[in-house]
């Protein structure tokens, strides 16, 4: 801003040194009074885009006489300077943005397989007996075939007779072979 003002500054001087009037100016340049008082108040920044200022800046500089690169070196400095700060600002915005979709992405990636693996299990029966062997056993006096399983009942006493392969009592994630010919399963509850 300050370099701003020093620009506009140098100008109003050069033109009123001259015996300029803002409307001459403006009759000789193409730019509109309001524009040559913004930009003699330093005001650039409400006068137009920087590439149109430049343009304003070396018209009016070149019809009071003056050189128009002096005064356009400082002008490009400081636009440089605030675009290099936009820039990192526009940096560091899309890296906090990227960072809160993969944080998204990775807590609904969590909660979705947390619901599924709630579901499957709530789905599936939480105590099951199996006749592994390739025999029929007695499962509380009554045939269970090979591969196939019983749901079993928390507190309920169950008979396994005639056994001579493997059997398993499955839980939630859990496998217990048993190779006993007669036994007796008791599921408890936590």
């Amino acid at each position: 801003m300050e370099k701003w003002l020093r620009i506009g500054e140098a100008l109003k001087q050069a033109r009123e040194s001259k015996k300029v009037s803002v409307s001459e100016v403006a009759q000789n340049t193409g730019i509109p009074e309001w524009k040559i008082r913004l930009i003699e108040d330093g005001q650039f920044d409400r006068v137009d885009a920087p590439f149109y200022v430049r343009n304003y800046i070396k018209a009016y500089a070149e019809f009071l006489g003056l050189d128009p690169s002096e005064l356009l070196g400082q002008f490009e400095q400081k636009t440089t300077e605030v675009e290099t700060k936009t820039k990192r600002v526009l940096i560091n915005g899309s890296l906090m943005t990227l960072l809160l979709l993969v944080i998204f992405v990775a807590a609904s990636v969590f909660f979705a397989y947390s619901a599924w693996r709630f579901f499957t299990v709530l789905g599936t029966p939480k105590v099951q007996f199996m006749n592994q062997s390739d025999r029929p056993i007695y499962f509380n006096e009554t045939s269970l075939g090979p591969g196939e399983s019983v749901v079993l009942q928390t507190g309920q006493r169950y008979r396994v007779a005639g056994n001579t392969g493997v059997c398993a009592v499955r839980s939630t994630g859990k496998e217990w072979k048993i190779r006993v010919e007669n036994f007796e399963v008791v599921v408890w509850g936590k």
